[in-house]
């Protein structure tokens, strides 16, 4: 795959965190990660994380058929140089300049400080720096608090994809999308036919 075109360093800031990528060497720091919050795992697949899901998650790609231009597998930080969570960016799934948020997990020790949302502003800000104009991500319906967390950053549902395998359990996923100009969905949905609202596309 050739380097999305004159893109930033992966490397977002706040005043009290940072995201840069991760190396298959730092698999295993991403396994404790998992491993000492499994909440996230619990509410998707209603099962702690496995043994090797850091590199199942760290190797996975998007469907073939999708196309991609670049993906980020990147950690996220406080100033202690503390992995505290993980940002997986995939640019240009399937349409040029909409990207992709395919994970996104913060350490739940920090839940009801606002460090999400902090972290997340930082990384939206880069994706657009780097050319991106529309978000998009999936979220596990019935999953409350990310429902919430991702209503409260502007984005919004354009259709639902039903009996989907998340890895351990059959989901409904709500699909999300945030413009990141001011334009309307319906622009979006004539670019992305797949995530129109009765589509049977994967």
């Amino acid at each position: 795959m050739e380097p999305y075109p004159n893109h930033p360093p992966l490397i977002f800031e706040s005043a009290e965190f940072y995201g840069r990528e991760l190396g298959a060497a730092e698999v295993p720091r991403l396994q404790a990660l998992f491993d000492s919050n499994p909440e996230y795992f619990l509410a998707v697949n209603g099962r702690p994380p496995n043994a090797d899901e850091a590199q199942v998650e760290f190797e996975e790609l998007p469907p073939p058929h999708l196309g991609f231009t670049k993906r980020w597998f990147a950690g996220l930080f406080d100033r202690e140089h503390e992995l505290i969570g993980v940002a997986v960016v995939v640019a240009d799934l399937a349409v040029a300049q909409v990207w992709h948020i395919a994970l996104f997990l913060v350490a739940t020790r920090l839940n009801g400080r606002g460090v999400a949302s902090q972290i997340y502003v930082s990384l939206e800000a880069w994706m657009r720096r780097s050319g991106a104009k529309w978000l998009r991500l999936g979220v596990v319906e019935g999953n409350v608090s990310a429902e919430r967390f991702w209503a409260k950053h502007g984005f919004q549902e354009v259709r639902q994809r039903t009996g989907i395998d998340t890895g351990g359990r059959i989901n409904n996923l709500r699909v999300l999308v945030k413009p990141l100009e001011p334009v309307q969905l319906s622009n979006y949905l004539s670019l992305v036919p797949r995530d129109q609202p009765d589509s049977q596309l994967p």
